[in-house]
């Protein structure tokens, strides 16, 4: 059985806009950070992704054929799925669109799948799958930062008891908390 994985990085306020992360996510590059961002890629058997975070990411690494930054063949190579009612096609290797019916295939695969299957960011996404019981694990990266403004991660009205696993501290006070629901 697969373990569905979301990775999302955030302020300590909880924004995650990628609009603007030259102010909270830039100033705390580290090679630390980004070796737990290398190794969470690394470390799935499939990746799954909301619509706009597939149309933001596809175009980029898709272009990239020299295995950039360590981990543009495996974005590349590996089984990709993308949860969208809207998307006709999906042009970057390796992707299966999942449809209006996203909860009983995932369902599916979980259940006939081995390994992780990695979520990126997808926000929405995330707070659907937990929503509907299907996230098993949550790792947030959280920077020492408050923003006061942008799009939040987490939406109204989604509620989960998680129990925190994990605690690793990266350099320039940067925190991933590993997270899973409660049973």
């Amino acid at each position: 059985m697969s373990k569905i994985i979301a990775t999302v990085w955030m302020s300590l306020d909880g924004i995650f806009d990628a609009t603007l992360m030259a102010e909270w996510f830039n100033p705390y590059h580290s090679d630390s950070r980004a070796a737990r961002i290398t190794q969470n890629i690394q470390d799935c058997d499939a990746m799954l992704y909301g619509r706009k975070t597939y149309e933001m990411l596809y175009p980029y690494w898709s272009s990239l054929k020299n295995n950039e930054m360590g981990v543009a063949d495996k974005l590349n190579q590996t089984k990709k799925y993308v949860v969208s009612d809207t998307l006709k096609t999906a042009p970057w290797e390796n992707t299966t669109i999942l449809g209006e019916d996203f909860v009983a295939r995932l369902k599916d695969i979980k259940a006939n799948g081995t390994g992780n299957i990695l979520v990126q960011g997808s926000g929405e996404l995330v707070n659907s799958l937990i929503a509907e019981g299907l996230l098993d694990e949550l790792r947030v990266m959280l920077h020492p930062h408050i923003m006061g403004r942008g799009q939040r991660f987490f939406k109204e009205g989604v509620l989960s008891g998680l129990e925190r696993k994990a605690i690793s501290e990266l350099d320039l006070g940067v925190l991933e908390i590993t997270y899973a629901p409660v049973a």
